[in-house]
């Protein structure tokens, strides 16, 4: 089943690159981009983002984030025609010194499901660690190269983000761009910035290195590491032979997705420690989870839950009982 859907999707996806006249380079990402303050926030520091949200937005919209180009089968295989949906919330929190900033970021990424309009979240990040000088005016410029605070760590979610859509779509596929954003978390660890001192928690380096705690230095070790490929894999067959069955086979669906809860349980069981990458599967599929099985005739699947995201236990509980 899983081999006649990836088959079946990248047909699709060969045929249109094939049909369609395009530009050389495609986009890859459609961003929404907010901001937000803290209350009290100075008004006249406010001032300093008018043009933010728009300059972010447009440097999201149109930057080529992996380079990638419409040459060959391998390149057209890996990626698809339609955007990952990217939606960044920015609140600022304060200004340490003139024109320096604490912020906390929001990302979240969405892809389409087979033969509907309804779209899934592939994954979300929270980063409560973002520090950035900005300037009103200042032009954003994609320079894979260099360090900058600000932008090294958008580019950093957005191919972190492309990565997790890829893998969707194909098992294993997000891999050359979690490798790209590994490559900017190293630049980071090694770069001396002009405004964080390196001995400053910046959100690059991980000083606790607490197990399962989502941090940008554990996301890069577990995505890159072969002892989640299972893990990784999961999460693909979730999408192609579940969710995207939901459309014209929803009961069938719905239960290759509680067969599936079972096999994550069990990679669960393997772990020596607790994982970041099973954190992020729930952060961004608890709602949508709870919602699929609203009603599902086994009491077992809440029980799977659970057991896989034990955090959230009320939540599930109450949606079992519709009290959610």
């Amino acid at each position: 089943m899983l081999r006649s859907r990836i088959g079946a999707l990248l047909s699709a996806f060969c045929f249109i690159v094939a049909c369609c006249i395009m530009p050389a380079l495609a986009q890859e990402i459609r961003a929404t981009v907010n901001v937000d303050f803290t209350p009290g926030f100075d008004i006249n520091e406010q001032d300093n983002f008018a043009s933010f949200r728009q300059e972010l937005q447009t440097y999201l919209n149109t930057q080529t984030f992996t380079g990638k180009e419409w040459k060959n089968e391998a390149d057209k295989v890996l990626w698809k025609d339609e955007p990952v949906t990217l939606s960044v919330s920015l609140t600022l929190l304060n200004g340490t010194q003139t024109s320096y900033y604490n912020a906390t970021m929001l990302v979240i990424a969405k892809r389409t499901l087979y033969g509907t309009k309804k779209q899934s979240v592939t994954v979300q990040f929270l980063d409560t660690k973002v520090k950035f000088p900005y300037q009103r005016g200042a032009a954003f410029a994609f320079q894979p190269l260099r360090f900058d605070d600000l932008l090294s760590v958008i580019d950093f979610y957005a191919l972190l983000s492309i990565g997790f859509d890829v893998d969707s779509f194909y098992p294993l596929g997000g891999t050359p761009y979690f490798q790209k954003a590994q490559s900017i978390l190293q630049m980071a660890t090694t770069t001396q910035s002009q405004f964080v001192k390196m001995s400053d928690n910046n959100g690059w380096r991980d000083e606790t290195n607490e197990p399962g705690k989502v941090t940008r230095t554990n996301i890069i070790s577990e995505i890159l590491d072969a002892r989640y490929s299972e893990l990784r894999t999961l999460t693909s067959a979730y999408y192609l032979n579940g969710l995207d069955y939901l459309g014209d086979k929803p009961d069938e669906a719905k239960s290759t997705i509680d067969n599936l809860l079972t096999k994550f349980a069990d990679f669960k069981d393997k772990l020596p420690n607790r994982s970041t990458l099973f954190q992020l599967f729930f952060d961004g599929k608890f709602r949508e989870l709870g919602e699929l099985f609203r009603g599902y005739p086994s009491e077992k699947v809440w029980d799977k839950l659970k057991y896989n995201d034990p955090a959230r236990t009320i939540i599930y509980e109450d949606i079992r009982k519709g009290k959610r």
